[in-house]
């Protein structure tokens, strides 16, 4: 099923979800290296020649910042639509009840799952509770001041729903007509929010810090997008120029230094990119493949469970840890539990996730539950 959407799609979704392949992969690849330098008993030794290699590798966790360029290109894309190419009015209440029923049973079910694991190992119920209530309802960071110890890579997810909530808001700057002053408006808002993003996530104590406003330039890079995009359909200007900026700029991406200034201008640097992903003919032939795009598509079940996954079965993994290499044990590891994450993240796309993806699932539902009901009471 999923295949076939990808196959049969437009412009717009394989290229989505093959931007949003290298966004899980890098994330993936940053915590099971985590895992290898915290977790596995003893030191693992990084031979000097693997220096651009660590690096590269310590600068993955990006992969959650492009997640919020993607979030803001793909919500940007229905207001737009609306606004500026006479498109289906968005209902409101209806854009909210989707979020709803769309995100929340895989997201809450994987915080219930994460408790029973810390549960099952020991950590008290009386301890691990208030914690859960917190990040059921997106509120752990601003409560807490510190990302969730129930699953502590749902912080981003936290800044995501502050966005699904202010989208429409920020909707309304494509109705604009002039595309000149709508994008160069765009363009001083993430100038301006990469400048509050200095203030923000260079003072960690501060509460700006676990908001969306420390992160909203990503956010409106992906509104730019949409527009730069959408509005040249049905007539993409494809050019080879567009592959020479991925070819240069995806690695420069990962080998900026670690700074706050990095993450303040980062969304400069992204924004290229995504538009080359459609207008590259290798980039787009890429981003277009099944399988990266196929990957993709279930990002957000690999997201949400990956830590899971990888906390578990690490316990076993990380005896493989024996060679006097890095780039060997990391690419065990890799194998390893890269193959259970693909494996179990599928699974529970497709038994959670994907049936959630139809917008039908709760009255359906709940005509099976009236069914049954019926069926009883009839007995």
């Amino acid at each position: 099923m999923q295949l076939r959407r990808i196959m049969s799609s437009g412009t717009w979704v394989p290229q989505i979800d093959g931007l949003r392949f290298v966004a899980i992969v890098s994330v993936l690849l940053f915590h099971i290296a985590g895992q290898m330098a915290e977790r596995t008993g003893h030191p693992v030794a990084i031979q000097p020649r693997y220096g651009l290699l660590t690096l590269l590798i310590g600068n993955c966790d990006r992969g959650v910042l492009l997640f919020f360029v993607i979030s803001g290109t793909i919500l940007a894309r229905p207001f737009l639509r609306q606004h500026r190419l006479g498109g289906k009015r968005v209902a409101i209440g209806a854009y909210y009840l989707r979020r709803v029923t769309r995100l929340e049973p895989p997201y809450i079910l994987c915080l219930l799952l994460c408790t029973l694991a810390f549960w099952a190992f020991g950590v008290p119920l009386r301890t691990l509770l208030p914690h859960l209530a917190a990040s059921m309802v997106y509120l752990h960071c601003l409560i807490y001041r510190t990302m969730s110890t129930i699953n502590f890579v749902t912080w981003s997810l936290e800044i995501e729903i502050q966005f699904y909530i202010l989208a429409p808001l920020l909707g309304m700057i494509y109705l604009l007509g002039n595309s000149i002053l709508r994008r160069s408006l765009l363009l001083t808002l993430i100038l301006a929010g990469g400048a509050f993003s200095l203030y923000a996530n260079g003072h960690e104590a501060t509460i700006w810090h676990w908001t969306i406003l420390g992160y909203l330039h990503y956010f409106l890079a992906g509104f730019l997008v949409a527009d730069f995009v959408e509005c040249q359909q049905p007539q993409p200007c494809s050019n080879a120029w567009w592959d020479v900026v991925s070819l240069l700029g995806w690695p420069i991406v990962f080998l900026l230094p670690r700074t706050v200034a990095t993450l303040a201008w980062l969304p400069i640097l992204v924004l290229p990119l995504y538009i080359a992903a459609f207008y590259g003919p290798v980039s787009n032939w890429f981003f277009r493949r099944p399988f990266v795009a196929l990957g993709g598509g279930m990002c957000y079940s690999f997201y949400l469970m990956h830590m899971l996954i990888i906390s578990v079965v690490f316990k076993g993994t990380r005896h493989l840890v024996v060679f006097n290499d890095f780039l060997l044990n990391y690419l065990v590891q890799i194998a390893t539990l890269g193959v259970a994450i693909a494996l179990l993240g599928t699974l529970y796309y497709v038994l959670i996730e994907r049936p959630c993806m139809d917008p039908q699932w709760p009255q359906r539902l709940w005509r099976r539950i009236r069914r049954s009901s019926d069926a009883q009471i009839a007995a």
